[in-house]
């Protein structure tokens, strides 16, 4: 039978359900034993999105051939290395930016041949082709996702229209990722995504009833429980989602204070920089390659604390395929899995985020 739990020492309710499953399996004579199979749901704090948490063993977890992978990606001319990034790649329109590109270190923005919103950018890391997950550098990402906010920024400054923005990265194929050359993208524009509309109005709904920042309370109340939060680095507040959107894992990092993406310092991006490469370690030694990261932004710090969610992705070994790591529930039903406890995950983070703690 189900156990409903729920936290009702404040406005944050943390909401989960236990179910039993009863199944019969053999044992090594052949005979049939009865044992109960866990399953959590729980249910996002702030949307109500459900998520099921289910054992899994992560030695399932595929590690590409990454040495295979970049040859194969070399065997077609790249569009984001030399020479073609100068000559093939599109430039912005004169209005937005005059001098066609955005440069920082050694990114560089230029704009969506394809974009998904009315504006769009890809910021390419580096000029080399592959970077394997471990060997990102803080100047590296910080340059980047300064090319990434100024973009935005100047669209924001060209068409007063512009509501909605966000900075976006697959890394690699199992994130979707098309090419192996690390890169960024940027979307802005009329309309939100139906996540970001969902956020935004939960965010709305919860000052409100309250009076009161969801943020600000959740980071209150992972602060006090100390069961998902990581800890806090500069103005940057990290923890892991009570209900993760990721099969893995689902990293949240908050900045107090900063309602848009646009608002933050360099120093803010060197601190989420610093601990993206911590989660890149502790990826690495679970067989993690890929990952998608998102950023998200309002209007009103009343109401609303920007932050990025970052999920690892992966291939799954079942018997002799490898499989993605999304199926029918994500795909046709919007139900979220994961298969590493974001209590665990968040215990293993503290330890690469504060070594000598």
């Amino acid at each position: 039978m189900a156990g409903m739990k729920s936290s009702n020492s404040g406005p944050i309710q943390f909401r989960s359900e236990r179910l039993q499953p009863r199944i019969l399996v053999r044992d090594t004579s052949g005979k049939l034993n009865e044992v109960t199979v866990p399953i959590e749901v729980r249910f996002d704090p702030l949307t109500g999105q459900s998520c099921r948490l289910v054992e899994f063993s992560l030695q399932r977890i595929r590690r590409p051939d990454l040495s295979a992978l970049v040859q194969r990606s070399l065997e077609m001319p790249c569009p984001f290395c030399m020479p073609l990034i100068e000559k093939a790649t599109p430039r912005f329109p004169p209005e937005i930016v005059p001098e066609g590109t955005i440069r920082i270190g050694r990114a560089v923005a230029f704009p969506n041949a394809r974009p998904y919103d009315v504006y769009g950018a890809v910021v390419v890391i580096s000029d080399e082709h592959f970077i394997p997950l471990t060997e990102f550098t803080l100047e590296t990402l910080v340059n980047a996702l300064l090319a990434a906010q100024e973009y935005i920024v100047r669209v924001k400054r060209a068409d007063a229209q512009v509501r909605f923005d966000f900075i976006a990265w697959n890394f690699l194929p199992p994130s979707g990722g098309s090419l192996v050359h690390p890169h960024i993208q940027c979307n802005a524009g009329y309309f939100p995504t139906f996540y970001q509309k969902q956020v935004l109005e939960a965010c709305d709904k919860y000052h409100q009833a309250t009076g009161r920042n969801f943020w600000s309370d959740l980071v209150e109340e992972e602060r006090r429980r100390q069961e998902r939060y990581i800890g806090t680095t500069g103005n940057a507040c990290w923890l892991t989602a009570f209900a993760p959107r990721g099969r893995l894992m689902d990293v949240l990092t908050v900045f107090p204070g900063r309602s848009s993406i646009t608002e933050l310092s360099e120093e803010d991006f060197r601190q989420l920089a610093t601990g993206l490469l911590n989660i890149f370690r502790y990826m690495d030694e679970l067989n993690l390659v890929s990952f998608n990261l998102s950023t998200y932004s309002g209007t009103d710090s009343n109401r609303f604390w920007t932050h990025v969610r970052i999920i690892p992705r992966s291939l799954l070994l079942y018997t002799p395929i490898e499989t993605n790591d999304h199926f029918y529930l994500q795909v046709l039903h919007d139900e979220s899995v994961c298969l590493l406890s974001p209590e665990v995950a968040c215990q293993e983070l503290k330890k690469r985020f504060f070594p000598t703690a």
